[in-house]
């Protein structure tokens, strides 16, 4: 059984022959080539020769196109600065007011220098790997995007105090973010992750999401051609995850390592897939035994759940990883 045919069971809640498994290793694949940064996240060669030597040393069963969030933000203008070992950050957004953003027009996915690296990466592993394994499409939602163009404290002070003009902002980015997504997904991508952060109710407020930005996601969601898989953003999804039960093809959930598997499934019921729960971003600071502990134990709650894949939460695995910690979350699912 390939990756694609175990990710597919896991989707569809039919047994497989072992657990699916995934680490985010889209930066880690510069680490293994030693690819400067700044070229490896603008040079699709770069990055496809990064994820190559990702598959061929760990076998992981999802593969990534560029995490580079920032190239969003380059899209419609911002500048970003680039790092020797972590990926770029934004370093002057584009426009400092939603009136400025407004104004500012939709980036043309066909021409746009910062998404087409994004879009001829995707292609190429599509077409490289995509009979035997699928390729998840990481993009912003329509409430993340503003903060790279305009600032987080400008898109904050939108949010809380200028309901005209957010609610106009996130019309336009929920464009953006149908055009986006289904130009991932028509590249190759097999399904889109976005992250919730100012879609959540632990970080802006439930009233502000419920009234502002729910009703854009339920609009802009139906439209995508493909499912969609939403990351917690870096703070617990089990308590707030009843906000998005009901939204259009939400096929998945990456829960937060401080979030229970248990407790997740119960509010999902058992027909969603559920993810994560290895906190990724620390992975750097663990010893051998204690991650792979933690994948057995997880594997063992888990072991008559169907839709179920192991995976990382959080942001990418750091740079400076080693390798031996990740062999052992790719080999504990060979272990049950």
């Amino acid at each position: 059984m390939n990756s694609l045919e175990r990710v597919t069971c896991a989707i569809k809640g039919e047994t497989s022959d072992r657990p699916a498994v995934s680490v985010t290793l889209s930066l880690y694949g510069a680490r293994l080539t030693e690819c400067p940064l700044d070229k490896y996240y603008t040079d699709a060669t770069a990055y496809v020769e990064g994820q190559s030597a990702v598959i061929e040393l760990f076998h992981p069963d999802i593969m990534f196109t560029p995490f580079v969030l920032t190239a969003e933000g380059e899209a419609f203008g911002s500048r970003v600065k680039f790092f020797k070992n972590q990926p770029p950050n934004m370093s002057e957004p584009s426009v400092k007011s939603a009136e400025e953003f407004l104004k500012l027009p939709l980036p043309d996915i066909s021409s746009s220098k910062r998404l087409l690296y994004i879009r001829e990466a995707t292609g190429r592993l599509a077409r490289k790997y995509g009979r035997e394994m699928p390729l998840a499409g990481i993009l912003l939602g329509p409430a993340d995007l503003p903060a790279l163009v305009m600032g987080i404290d400008a898109w904050l002070y939108t949010l809380m105090f200028d309901r005209d003009g957010a609610r106009k902002v996130l019309e336009k980015t929920g464009q953006f973010f149908i055009n986006w997504a289904n130009a991932l997904l028509s590249d190759g991508a097999n399904f889109v992750v976005i992250p919730a952060v100012f879609s959540s109710p632990s970080n802006v407020g439930r009233k502000i999401i419920e009234e502002l930005v729910m009703p854009v996601y339920r609009e802009v969601f139906k439209e995508v051609r493909g499912g969609i898989i939403l990351h917690h953003g870096g703070t617990p999804l089990t308590p707030v995850m009843d906000c998005y039960l009901n939204l259009p093809n939400v096929a998945a959930f990456v829960i937060d390592n401080r979030d229970s598997f248990s407790e997740a499934r119960t509010k999902t019921g058992n027909e969603r897939l559920l993810l994560g729960n290895i906190d990724g971003a620390t992975l750097n600071k663990r010893e051998v035994g204690e991650i792979r502990d933690k994948c057995l134990k997880i594997l063992e709650d888990r072991r008559d759940d169907r839709h179920f894949i192991l995976a990382t939460s959080g942001p990418d695995v750091p740079y400076n990883t080693a390798v031996e910690n990740i062999q052992a979350i790719i080999s504990s699912v060979s272990e049950k």
